[in-house]
């Protein structure tokens, strides 16, 4: 029976439906087992007889030695299987094996002579060496995910212990990515759950619940990392597979009940706040996880039931810092001089300060962090403020809202008959996270709400014993929302977002207003099919795969509300500007409108691939494959997509020409895009001392490719005319004052609207709107390429007997057509870029004056990196069983943008190049760039009962065990940016971040750490800028902010000011710095036993203790050249995923201790 159709009809209808190939890993719900069969002289035996059992369900398959003595199985449910080997005139072999999800594993075995009935047996833990083909990969089985601590019991920490992997530990950021693996971005891996794609693709990452987590590890029987694939049914990402395969139900019934808790008694304070003589921070954590599996018919039909979730409340540790009662009163006073007592600007400014008067906890107030600090950036009157009177207060407050998360699935095996079986699962999860609690006020508090529902159908069938097939249909519906929780209420307390980014003085007034509410409902349904046939020594394998998926996205309400950042603190003092230093002293505001709707976004994808792995030798295998790939632009059949006529650098900038000619409306593609990936790749797997030992010698090379973010759509459907965004620069700040930014931000929407639709010129427009600020505008290169990754490996894998095994390798990869994010496409008046704006004519170089921002997409960033990774793993018995696996990485990465180009990996970097017009001066080392990692896991059934000889009661003895993780590593870099001299010169449409200039030759340093911390900085990681009196420092490492005249250049301070001194050239290097190492462990010890009248089950309790020894990991000193606090550390690092989950603000740096309570059956 068969509950598919045949591989033809599928590959027909695939042709049928485009003539393009991509996406899917095909072997990513099973695995494979393989080897040689020889007698006692190392010849081989051909047409022995080779049974495996399945020891969960109790089926068997059958296949025979070729004849070169090789048999294979395909598509086998990863799990324990008992393998039985007869030939005539030899003894009978029997071997207990252990079948890993992915590339096949090895077996070989060696027959003795037929004397008597023998039978061997070898511990059922997984083969120690791979022989098959040269794929780099790794397998964590059941006792790794389920008894190693996991902060979060989240599935992509499960990654974190694997060879070569880094984790990201900075939280200081919007960054992206929870780990980089042998130096790929952490956007670069491509996740599935039995089969089922779990990537969401606008960024390329994991699908996540509302609390950032990936749950599901309950019901996860086996995770494989598969780093490099050669073999071609790899694909979908460069950086790798990493393929989860859910348990399933067997011949006995079997669950468990496990429940964790946490809470402040079980922590330990933070390392800030006993710095501070702050106390813990309440907090809760209420997680829980079931399961239940067994027959339906005994033999045939299996089910497997599992839920899981939590509930938390986070708690978040603000730093809150607002205008002292001075620098009110001096500011209103200052108001009313200039607009008068009754303005809108008086009412404005007072429910500014009313709001951060209201703040809860705003009558505890310290001076500052530092007895020197007035928190006033400079900012001083002849009265006092700023010199002697502080400008700021400051304190700390704790908030924490509840947030919750579930998940449940089920899954059906059905064995067919012989030939064939099939398994189906359904899963639905649903959240509501506190992605966004607000500081002052809770009216501005956002959330984050995530439903997920994904289903699929499995099917395996045998031909004979040379060939099998798999085929997987499966669909998904994923949405996802930010959005503020009263809308109304926060838009009646404060009508924008009021943020003071570039004074690094007060805090952030209007929380996540700027966001509206931002939703996409992606649905997405896949096939794909895989054939592979064993004929001579060659196993040849086939596949294909189609995907389809379709976003639907609200219109787009981001920066709706509009952003005000004052530059200065004198603009806000000032009311928006000082018209003394008007370039200097002003305020800018970022304000969107839209006449957008729904937007309908359809993305399609193929691949196709052929292989032959040929066994040359007995001893050597040789694998050639070639694999096509189609990633489809972005489809919108309506016609929601506007772009530039063409790139802009090859645009007319003719002020003369109308905005209508320049912008092409109603686009069904954004861009076009490489139709066809071809990538070639061979590996091979050499025994060179014979299949009769242990020593492998592994390699390959092949091409790969990254899958361009489907995020980059949007950038073309919020693109002008239809979402039209302005910078405002030089007016007053107050929204209903008689001249303000706001005024000239709808005045020039409705003259850009109108003027477009009615065909006009930039100075039509001006005619009508004097004012006029030209829109943003998003374009790309004239075909943008998919990034393509080059890489080879080699290594060297050696098991010393049957629990033992020891590999080293080295690694590489060159990557080409990187996505670069210039922002500055249109600047002037700096460094490279054109001396100003076009005439009409134009002569060029100049920069076109009918736009503001210009931000230019193109894929021309190349990377590099080199590693060498040695691995142990050792699984022991007699001394207590379990198994210890550690890993030490020595990698280099280098690159011009790090992680993909959309988002950063840490913040101690920028992904938008500092010069556009040179990214290879950018090339440096890459965000995640470790020198130096170590990171290992390790399961200990503890011998209590051998250790007292035997005695002590059995309750008492028994069923002790350890487990844990050990993670150390050398510092990330960072670079020093000057974000005062980049906040000037968005006057001048630049919108990247400017290099800090050395004021002198510097080397690199050393890694900081503890010393630097602000509340003391005994020694910071830089110099200061500033001596304690205000003036400049002669021994700082950079010359004072604002002072560059162009990139690299700039003026030492001098007797008239910060910048009259000499002239300065010397270039800092991209991520030239390099923030402290980490190190941290995890422990969990639990103790089972029996129960009374249940002898199959057993109870546990024990406790995980994330950062044991409560080290204090400091994080990225802060970068910035114009910051007070410059130099010096403020936060902690921490693991991405926690018992707090993901991202979400939540401070688990130091020591927490979860209590967990496990029933088994």
């Amino acid at each position: 029976m068969r509950l598919r159709p045949t591989l033809l009809l599928f590959l027909g209808l695939l042709v049928a439906i485009s003539l393009a190939s991509t996406l899917n890993a095909q072997t990513t719900t099973s695995g494979g087992l393989a080897g040689v069969v020889t007698d006692p002289t190392s010849a081989v035996l051909p047409d022995a007889d080779v049974v495996i059992l399945d020891n969960a369900k109790g089926t068997t398959q059958s296949t025979n030695t070729d004849r070169d003595g090789v048999y294979r199985f395909f598509f086998l449910a990863p799990g324990r299987y008992a393998l039985t080997v007869t030939h005539a005139g030899f003894r009978e072999e029997k071997r207990a094996v252990y079948v890993t999800l992915g590339p096949p594993v090895s077996v070989n075995l060696t027959l003795e002579i037929a004397q008597a009935s023998t039978t061997v047996n070898v511990a059922d833990e997984a083969p120690l060496v791979q022989a098959e083909n040269g794929d780099v990969s790794a397998t964590m089985g059941q006792k790794q995910i389920s008894e190693v601590p996991n902060p979060g019991n989240d599935l992509t920490y499960v990654v974190q212990t694997a060879p070569g992997v880094v984790m990201n530990t900075d939280s200081s950021n919007n960054t992206l990515g929870n780990f980089s693996i042998l130096g790929m971005p952490g956007t670069s891996y491509h996740y599935t759950n039995d089969g089922v794609d779990e990537n969401e693709n606008s960024e390329n990452l994991s699908m996540t619940g509302s609390l950032g987590l990936v749950l599901g590890q309950n019901q996860i029987q086996e995770a494989t990392i598969v780093s490099t694939g050669y073999s071609g049914q790899f694909g979908g990402a460069a950086g790798g597979n990493i393929n989860y395969l859910s348990k399933s139900g067997s011949r006995e019934f079997h669950g468990n009940a496990q429940y964790y808790w946490n809470g402040r008694a079980l922590n330990a304070n933070d390392w800030f706040n006993n710095a501070f003589g702050y106390s813990r921070p309440f907090s809760i954590a209420n997680q829980w996880a079931g399961s239940f599996g067994g027959p339906i018919s005994k033999g045939k039909l299996f089910f497997f039931f599992d839920t899981e979730g939590l509930r938390l409340l986070i708690p978040q540790i603000y730093f809150v810092t607002i205008p002292s009662t001075e620098f009110e009163a001096a500011t209103i006073a200052n108001i009313d001089s200039k607009f008068g007592p009754a303005s809108a600007s008086d009412a404005f400014y007072r429910r500014i300060f009313d709001l951060y008067n209201a703040a809860p906890a705003g009558s505890k107030v310290a001076s500052g962090i530092s007895p020197t600090d007035l928190g006033c950036a400079g900012f001083s009157l002849p009265n006092g403020l700023g010199t002697s009177i502080p400008c700021s207060r400051s304190f700390f407050r704790t908030r924490g809202r509840p947030s919750k998360d579930a998940l449940t699935s089920g899954r059906v095996d059905w064995n067919l008959g012989n030939n064939d079986r099939a398994f189906s699962r359904i899963q639905g999860q649903h959240g509501l996270g506190a992605f966004a609690s607000d500081a002052i006020n809770s009216v501005f508090d956002a959330d984050y709400d995530v439903s997920l529902w994904q289903g699929q159908l499995v099917e395996t069938h045998t031909f004979g014993s040379t060939a099998a097939s798999q085929f997987l249909v499966a669909g998904s519906d994923y949405d996802f929302a930010w959005k503020v929780k009263n809308p109304s209420q926060a838009l009646s307390a404060f009508p924008t977002v009021l943020n003071f980014w570039s004074t690094s003085t007060f805090s952030s007034l209007g929380g996540a207003d700027w966001i509206g509410a931002y939703s996409v409902d992606m649905r997405r349904y896949q096939l794909s099919e895989d054939l592979v046939k064993a004929k001579g020594g060659h196993k040849f394998g086939f596949g294909a795969s189609f995907q389809r998926t379709w976003w639907t996205v609200p219109p787009n309400t981001v920066n709706a509300v509009g952003q005000i950042s004052p530059q200065t603190l004198d603009a806000f003092y000032q009311g928006g500007f000082d018209a003394a230093n008007p370039s200097v002293d002003f305020t800018s505001l970022t304000q969107s409108f839209t006449s957008q709707s729904a937007v309908p976004v359809a993305f399609l994808n193929y691949s196709l691939y052929g292989q032959d792995e040929w066994h040359a030798r007995t001893n050597l295998t040789l694998s050639l494959g070639l694999r096509a790939e189609h990633y489809s632009t972005p489809v919108c059949a309506t016609g929601c997509f506007a772009r530039t006529a063409g790139p802009f650098d090859s645009i007319s900038h003719d002020p003369a020409q109308p905005y209508d000619k320049a912008i092409l409306l109603n686009q069904k593609h954004p861009f076009s895009n490489d139709k066809i990936l071809w990538a070639p790749r061979f590996s091979f797997a050499w025994q060179p001392f014979g299949v009769s030992h242990n020593s492998v010698f592994r390699g390959g090379v092949g091409f790969f490719y990254d899958p361009l973010q489907d995020g980059l759509a949007e950038s073309f459907y919020i693109n002008a005319p239809i979402y039209n965004v302005y910078t405002i620069l030089g007016n007053n700040l107050t929204p209903n004052e008689t001249t303000s930014l706001f005024k000239d931000a709808s005045a020039s929407n409705a003259a850009f609207v109108n003027g477009f639709a009615a065909g006009e010129t930039l100075a039509q427009i001006q005619s009508i709107d004097p004012n006029f600020s030209p829109p943003a505008v998003n374009t790309s290169e004239a075909k943008m390429h998919v990034p393509q990754y080059q890489k080879w490996s080699l290594e060297w894998q050696q098991a010393f007997g049957a629990k033992m095994t020891t590999s080293i390798g080295y690694f590489g990869h060159h990557g080409i057509h990187e996505l670069v994010v210039n922002p500055s496409a249109n600047a002037f008046g700096f460094g490279s870029f054109p001396a100003g704006p076009c005439s009409s004519p134009p002569v060029p170089p100049c920069s076109d004056p009918r736009f503001a921002q210009v931000t230019q997409y193109s894929t021309n960033a190349v990377s590099n990196y080199h590693g060498v990774v040695f691995s142990l793993r050792r699984q022991f018995s007699g001394l207590g069983n379990g198994l210890i696996q550690f890993n030490y990485t020595y990698g280099h990465a280098l690159d011009e943008v790090s992680n993909g180009g959309l988002f950063g990996f840490t913040g101690g970097g920028s992904v938008y190049p500092q010069d556009p017009n040179n990214l290879r001066g950018a090339y440096g080392p890459a965000e995640y760039d470790v020198r130096h990692s170590f990171n290992a896991n390790y399961v200990w059934e503890l011998p209590v009962k051998a250790a007292f000889h035997g005695h002590g009661p059995a309750r008492l003895v028994n069923g002790w065990q350890i487990s844990g993780t050990i993670f150390a590593r050398t510092g990330f870099p960072y670079t020093v940016f000057d974000r005062a001299m980049s906040g000037n010169l968005s006057q001048n449409n630049y919108f990247s971040s400017i290099y800090a200039v050395p004021a002198r030759h510097i080397d690199a340093g050393v890694s900081c750490g503890r010393n630097a911390n602000i509340v003391s900085a005994t020694q910071p990681c830089q110099p200061p800028q500033f001596l304690p009196d205000g003036t400049p420092n002669p021994g700082a490492n950079f010359i004072q902010a604002r002072c560059e005249t162009r990139f690299d250049a700039g003026s030492l301070p001098g007797p008239s000011g910060s910048c009259s001194g000499p002239a300065v050239s010397f270039a800092q290097g991209r991520n030239r710095f390099r923030g402290p190492a980490y190190f941290n462990t995890d422990f969990a010890i639990m103790k089972r036993t029996t129960i009374p009248g249940w002898e199959s089950a057993t109870l546990g309790i024990g406790f995980q203790f994330f950062n044991v020894f409560n080290h204090a990991n400091f994080g990225f000193p802060i970068n910035e050249s114009s910051d007070p606090y410059f130099g010096q550390i403020p936060y902690l690092e921490q693991p991405p995923t926690s018992i707090l989950g993901g991202n979400l603000g939540g401070d688990v740096s130091p020591r927490m201790i979860q209590l967990k309570v496990q029933l088994q059956f």
